[in-house]
């Protein structure tokens, strides 16, 4: 056992997190996110974990690009526009407390996200969330 890790932290999620290039995605996927377009390898965090939960625990030990204007964009399945759900802005604030700066977030519409999606490196699921969101996120170097 390694010290001050997460136990959702399992050998797969981060032997698929080191072997992750520069500017390689993450997708960070919860319910209601089309199973069908998920094409890059699946680790299931379980079905309790919450999208809270595993973007805290990656972004522990994952960097992100700080190169890119936006290293985190968000899938809202909500169909809301104008209504940011509480889950995307619990990451954004993981990701900027984990990264000790403002970590700015774009949102993009179905078909776009899911082209974004499709390249992939790996593909993190869990368990149910309330309002359906998925995440892309952008390594970036140490």
């Amino acid at each position: 056992m390694l010290k001050n890790l997460s136990p959702l932290l399992s050998g797969a999620l981060l032997s698929a997190l080191d072997a992750m290039r520069d500017g390689e995605t993450l997708t960070l996927v919860g319910s209601g996110y089309p199973e069908d377009q998920i094409t890059a390898p699946v680790i299931h965090l379980g079905d309790d974990v919450t999208t809270e939960a595993a973007a805290e625990a990656i972004l522990s030990v994952f960097p992100l690009d700080q190169d890119d204007a936006s290293p985190i964009v968000f899938l809202d399945l909500a169909d809301e526009p104008y209504d940011v759900p509480d889950v995307a802005f619990a990451v954004n604030g993981i990701a900027s407390d984990a990264e000790l700066r403002r970590v700015p977030m774009t949102r993009l519409e179905l078909e776009p996200f899911l082209e974004l999606a499709r390249d992939s490196a790996v593909t993190v699921r869990v368990g149910a969330d309330a309002p359906p969101c998925a995440f892309l996120l952008r390594r970036g170097a140490l």
